[in-house]
């Protein structure tokens, strides 16, 4: 269908998301402008974004949705949480990444929990490394020692992986 626009192809759900998400984008676009920059409404648009794509999955589940909905709505909670506590150390990092990995951790349980047919692991990996990241930023000092090991985590995580596909092989036998 070469020449027709995207949304010309999708359907009127699809529509309505795109519509909301530009509403969003354009409402914090003004409000920046007239409040002249001193309020800080970035983090709040990035989390307005992403629940507004999680809106369109709830409406649609359509998983593209959700992966998208998910990052977004986590990374603008850290950013906004960041902005109106004022954090200027580590911890300003480490709640932003945090949001991050907690917004990755959302996609599967979402998945979950609402039956997707494409529900898979996968957000769970950077989901999990993001979460202990920003966790010992926040923590700070000694707990930041802990990302040392981060190489080694993984070698056993693949070690655990690798021992469960063989073991489900012997059984399909």
């Amino acid at each position: 269908m070469a020449g027709v626009s995207p949304t010309a192809r999708s359907g009127p759900r699809d529509q309505i998301v795109f519509a909301i998400i530009l509403i969003v984008i354009g409402l914090g676009g003004f409000v920046l402008q007239a409040t002249e920059g001193k309020v800080d409404v970035g983090g709040i648009i990035v989390l307005l974004i992403g629940l507004g794509l999680l809106g369109g999955f709830v409406s649609t589940r359509h998983y593209g949705y959700l992966v998208p909905g998910g990052i977004m709505t986590g990374l603008g909670a850290g950013i906004a949480l960041q902005e109106a506590f004022a954090l200027t150390n580590d911890s300003s990092g480490g709640i932003i990444v945090l949001g991050l990995g907690l917004g990755f951790a959302s996609i599967w349980v979402l998945g979950q929990i609402l039956d997707v047919q494409r529900s898979l692991w996968w957000p769970l990996v950077p989901g999990g490394i993001l979460v202990v990241v920003g966790g010992a930023l926040l923590i700070g000092g000694d707990a930041i020692r802990v990302l040392d090991w981060w190489g080694l985590v993984l070698v056993a995580i693949g070690l655990l992986v690798l021992w469960r596909a063989f073991a489900m092989g012997r059984q399909a036998r």
